[in-house]
């Protein structure tokens, strides 16, 4: 019985913190969501900028869903290893399916990044390439 209150107790909370995710998936290190994009455009011409925004603004939408799947799997994988008896193959699936999410944000990110090179846009004028995912999730790290 005290086995199932801690696990609803930990669904309850990853539930919550699955709600409250949001806002730290809008915080992109990009515009008005983090800042990092606008401190580099000053070497930009208007037309590059508003290229480059554009590029962003499709790369942020294209990457919603899968920046949410990955903080669930995250939480869902940190509840898993908090459990009293960790289950080995449930963290092991956990881990796959963050790996590939990872996988296909890096995809995008690749192509976002030729985009932008083919506008024109430096890299010199990203800040430090972590622009867009600020290394997954806005610095919250692979896992």
């Amino acid at each position: 019985m005290r086995q199932h209150k801690q696990i609803g107790l930990a669904l309850v909370t990853m539930a919550l913190m699955a709600m409250g995710s949001t806002s730290v998936l809008a915080s992109d290190n990009w515009g008005n969501h983090g800042g990092m994009w606008q401190q580099g455009t000053n070497s930009l011409t208007t037309e590059q900028q508003t290229a480059a925004q554009k590029i962003h603004d499709g790369y942020y939408a294209q990457t919603s869903a899968l920046r949410q799947q990955l903080a669930s799997k995250r939480y869902e994988y940190n509840a898993l290893l908090t459990a009293s008896t960790p289950d080995s193959n449930k963290i092991n699936a956990v881990a796959k399916e963050m790996a590939s999410l990872n996988q296909s944000l890096d995809e995008s990110r690749v192509k976002r990044d030729i985009a932008l090179a083919q506008a024109g846009i430096p890299r010199g004028g990203m800040g430090d390439n972590r622009c867009g995912g600020g290394g997954h999730m806005g610095g919250m790290g692979h896992w």
